[in-house]
């Protein structure tokens, strides 16, 4: 069945899997079901991916030059460390550009680990916005506080703390595939254990970019195995984006939280975004498998329908239930 129609006549499925189904849709779709669907939701969705918000430019304010702070931070017997770095990360969002990057210098010249960490965050942020400098706007765009100088501090704290996602960010961000794959290596022959941590996945998504690097599926999840392909342009079979889909079930964490009830008193399925469900599906979304994606939904109807007969519901009656049903999927 084409996808534009099927989305028009089943107005009353839930938002969160419908949603799954014209994420990859050409523009002269999107537009057909916004004129045509009779589910509010679905239209504001289709709706924002026709005409998507534009994002608004921030304006940075000049403030007076903060030169006793600096000193004091940067001085250790001044005793006063502690404190003047508490207080220019407090007035950091007020200050000029030009102070903000002093600020930043500061804390990477100190090169202490929480200052580091704190300092990622800007790093990794893409700027286009207009600052205001001595009265004058400036249109900057792109990484504005980032110097080459600070990679091998970023990367000596890493080294000694891979799960940290705001180093890890940073070092994707700026420094060469060649050295990521010599590190995922490293970590796979010496730190078995750190697969299962989010850090080893981010780091094999940012690997795995360069197509020529095999994909490790034994080393995942049906469910990661699946994201990781969507997100780096890769294919995957039927049979393991079914797969996917069924281990993201069997795994869900939250069935109790995704059925509510709506304004009418009905039972709907409610997606978190970044449940293991919903990554899935949102998995399936980008590789093309809006056939799963269907059959998903006409299961979870079945699920509903058997919920709205029971006389009690509850999160172990939920759990129950889909268990139960997980064979019809």
């Amino acid at each position: 069945m084409e996808i534009t129609q099927y989305l028009l006549d089943n107005p009353s499925s839930s938002f969160d899997i419908l949603k799954h189904l014209v994420n990859a849709l050409p523009q002269d779709q999107l537009i057909e079901i916004r004129d045509n669907t009779t589910n509010e939701d679905l239209w504001i969705y289709t709706n924002n991916l026709i005409n998507p918000e534009p994002k608004k430019d921030t304006v940075k304010h000049v403030n007076a030059p903060l030169q006793q702070l600096f000193d004091d931070f940067n001085n250790p017997r001044s005793g006063k460390v502690h404190k003047t770095r508490r207080e220019l990360k407090k007035r950091f969002e007020a200050q000029s550009f030009a102070d903000q990057e002093r600020i930043i210098a500061a804390f990477m010249n100190k090169a202490s680990k929480t200052d580091v960490v704190w300092c990622t965050k800007y790093f990794v942020e893409n700027y286009a916005e207009t600052v205001v400098y001595q009265g004058q706007q400036f249109d900057v765009v792109g990484y504005m506080f980032w110097k080459d100088e600070y990679l091998d501090v970023i990367k000596r704290h890493w080294e000694y703390d891979m799960d940290n996602y705001k180093l890890l960010k940073a070092i994707v961000l700026f420094d060469s595939t060649e050295y990521l794959k010599e590190r995922i290596r490293l970590i796979e022959a010496e730190t078995p254990g750190i697969i299962d941590r989010p850090s080893y996945s981010s780091l094999l998504l940012k690997v795995c970019e360069d197509k020529s690097y095999p994909l490790p599926k034994e080393r995942l999840t049906p469910s990661q195995y699946a994201y990781i392909t969507a997100k780096t342009g890769r294919n995957i079979t039927p049979e393991d984006a079914s797969a996917a889909l069924v281990w993201a079930v069997n795994n869900e964490s939250r069935w109790s939280f995704n059925y509510v009830r709506n304004f009418q008193g009905h039972l709907i399925f409610r997606d978190y975004k970044y449940s293991t469900l919903g990554l899935s599906l949102w998995s399936l979304s980008k590789l093309g498998y809006s056939d799963i994606i269907i059959a998903f939904n006409e299961w979870i109807k079945k699920v509903i329908s058997k919920l709205e007969s029971l006389k009690e519901i509850d999160n172990n009656v939920i759990d129950k239930t889909i268990k139960e049903m997980i064979s019809l999927l």
